[in-house]
This record gives C-alpha cells, structure tokens and sequence, in this order.
C-alpha cells in the first residue's frame, strides 16, 4: 500500500464543513447478502500445491493450484461461504517444489471477522451516499461526509449539467451526489463539483504539469493516455506518496485494452454500451492506468468504483492483525480476497492474509 503523507501539494485545500461523527461502534452486517471468500494462491512458477481449508474443525473446500506463471491470479483457486461466527480457520495440505518434492504443512489462525464495520458499504437496501455515512459514522476510518446536502447543491448540479453540455456526454448518476455532499477520507477527497473535470485539465490546472516548456504533457503522455484523459472526467483525487485520481473514460474499454489479469490470460471487456468504465492513474505512471472491472472483466458499476476509493484508502488499519496467528476475514465482503503464499526463511510456512482493501488488490 502507498505511504501516506501528510503535505499537500500547493493549491490543494481542504474545506472545513460540519462532519457526520466517527464512532468506533460497529454497524449490524446486512444479513441479507452472502459473502464469499477466494483463496488465491501466490507461489514460485513450477511449485504446486493440493490443501484442504477447515473452518471450525469442518472442511469447506479444497484445492489443487499449479503455478504457471509469476503472480496472483485475479480468479480464486477455491472458494467458499464467508464464515459469520467461526473462532478459527485452518489450512493444512502439501507444497511440491518444482521438482516435485512434497512438504506437508498445517497451520491454524484465530478469525476476526471486521464485517460489523465494513457491511454498510455493501448494503444494497441504501442508497449508495447513505452506505458511505453509515460507514463513515461506526468505523473511525477518517472518512467525513456532510450530514445533509450542502448549502452549494444548486450551483453544484447546474456546474455539472454545464460540463455535460461542455464534453457533449451523460455523466453516471452517482457522481451527481457529489453536488450536494462533501466526502473526505483521510488527506484524500472526491472532488466538489465545481471542481470536476477532465483529467487533462486536472493535469494542467492543478497538478502543475503543462503544455509548454522542457517536459510538456504531450511528450509525457503516450498518444492513447492523452486520448483518454482529455475525455474522462477525475472525481476524486489522492493525496499520498504523490498525487492519484479516480476518473470515468465515456468512452469505455479500448478494443484489445489489458485488464488486470497478471496470470489470467484474458484482457478487459466492453461492458454495458454507453456505461463507460472507471479507472485509477498516479502520477508516477501517468500514461498507464487500473481499470475497475468485476469478475468477468467487465466495466464495475459507478457506484462499486465510487466505494472503491473508500474501500482503498479508510480500511486499511481495520484489516490489520492483530498478531501473526490472527487472520482477519470479512464476511460482508461480496468477495473478500485472502492471499496464500509461504514464508520462506526455512521451512515453508503457509501465510493467508486478506488484500481485499489494500492499494491495488482492492481492484480484484
């Protein structure tokens, strides 16, 4: 995960405003959906491994992984229900080396399941803005949402309505919420309205960079990335270990684009027409960006893209163990990623850990 840092870049201010409170008291999960949780395997090309995963002293799925390639892959190896009141999980199974030596192993972790915290931002039954509040109110995370509809509402939506004139285009209709309330998690923050524009002009208005002198835009940017970006619209940026934005291309998925498959060999999808598709860009790789596409590459929807950012940024310390035989879960996750891999400064020791909200894997 990126560091986070606590300067800000010259120009960018944060706007005091009354704050819905931050209580450290849990939410009541939304019982209405049922999460899974993937294992995903991360091991050396040409290592296998068959194990068996018991949650309580009862199996709940098995799986046989060969690594063909470096990485994890964004397809779970083997799935199952998200346990809601389980005290322990354990994985126990056989590594084969690439040349086919075994190693057994076992190992038990006490679960701790954040679901109390984090069900908010997956329950359905509420509005998207709604989900954030709640989640902002029993997680003490550093999002700060406005209680009610911000006083500057009216001239937010006519400044919205005025940049779908401007870029001949419909934006999604959750970024309409952005009008009427102010939304910050930590030093990061989704865009007022009157400031929502297209990365272009994020680039050139506030990020400092320009069209002229020694190291102008256009020789910075690839022709593809400066085609994207002079149509997509940024709504939120980051403010951390360098400046990064969450954006919507109109456009949506390039013919041939790469999703993020690492080990998958399928690229993204067009989804839906006229849907666009939502991506991620930092400034230390301006002419690449990570698409926000679900399990079957498709375009996520913007409400999924819009939690995405508090999924990335204000989960973080939530998820952290407490020690190294406490393996945090999260039942409310749709579909909560757990990472297998091996410790390896002797004997192989098996290692799940939950990268459902960390800086990248929270896009899988």
């Amino acid at each position: 995960m990126r560091t986070r840092l606590l300067s800000l870049p010259l120009g960018f201010v944060l706007l005091a405003f009354p704050l819905v409170g931050k209580a450290a008291t849990p939410a009541a999960p939304n019982s209405t959906r049922v999460g899974l949780t993937g294992i995903h395997p991360w091991l050396q090309v040409g290592e296998r491994v068959s194990a068996e995963v018991l949650v309580d002293g009862k199996a709940v799925t098995q799986f046989t992984y060969q690594a063909v390639s470096p990485g994890m892959k964004r397809q779970a190896s083997a799935s199952f229900t998200s346990p809601t009141h389980a005290r322990q999980l354990e994985l126990r199974g056989t590594l084969f080396d690439p040349q086919g030596k075994p190693q057994t192993f076992r190992r038990t972790w006490a679960l701790r399941d954040v679901a109390s915290y984090s069900a908010p931002l997956y329950d359905l039954s509420l509005p998207w803005i709604k989900r954030i509040q709640t989640f902002s109110q029993h997680a003490d995370a550093g999002v700060r949402v406005s209680p009610e509809p911000a006083a500057t509402a009216a001239a937010g939506l006519a400044a919205l309505r005025k940049l779908e004139q401007r870029l001949k285009l419909k934006l999604p209709a959750p970024v309409f919420e952005l009008a009427r309330y102010r939304i910050e998690i930590n030093n990061s923050s989704f865009l007022a309205a009157s400031d929502i524009r297209t990365v272009t002009e994020l680039l050139l208005k506030d990020w400092g960079y320009s069209e002229k002198g020694e190291h102008p835009l256009s020789r910075i940017l690839s022709p593809t990335a400066r085609a994207r970006y002079d149509r997509s619209i940024a709504v939120f940026v980051e403010v951390g270990d360098g400046l990064g934005a969450l954006a919507w291309d109109p456009a949506g998925v390039v013919a041939d684009e790469p999703g993020l498959s690492y080990g998958d060999k399928r690229g993204a999808l067009p989804g839906t027409p006229n849907t666009g598709v939502w991506f991620w860009l930092h400034q230390d790789t301006l002419s690449e960006w990570n698409l926000l596409l679900d399990r079957a590459q498709q375009p996520r929807s913007a409400e999924d893209a819009l939690t995405n950012a508090v999924q990335r940024f204000a989960m973080g310390d939530i998820v952290t163990p407490a020690h190294d035989n406490e393996l945090v879960i999260d039942s409310a996750h749709p579909n909560a990623l757990l990472q297998f891999h091996f410790d390896r400064d002797k004997k192989p020791v098996p290692r799940l850990w939950l990268r459902s909200y960390d800086y990248h894997y929270s896009l899988y």
